[in-house]
């Protein structure tokens, strides 16, 4: 096969694949709570060997926040 074959052949199942997900039926599913699953809180104390690990282990912080950029392993 040469390159401009496969790229036919690609093309092809591209074309084949996109067609039957045109056919694919999909419903938006939502949920509506009155009151949420998760209770509010003070929140609890965790385990202060496992804090000083992750503050050791993290590439950038300020005091005891870890510095992390949303998405950035998106490019």
């Amino acid at each position: 096969m040469d390159i401009d074959e496969i790229k036919r052949e690609a093309k092809r199942i591209m074309d084949n694949f996109a067609s039957a997900l045109e056919k694919v039926k999909v419903e938006e599913a939502r949920v509506e709570r009155d009151e949420d699953r998760r209770k509010e809180g003070e929140g609890s104390d965790c385990d202060s060997d496992f804090r000083e690990i992750m503050l050791e282990n993290a590439p950038e912080k300020d005091g005891e926040c870890i510095k992390a950029e949303k998405g950035g392993w998106l490019g």
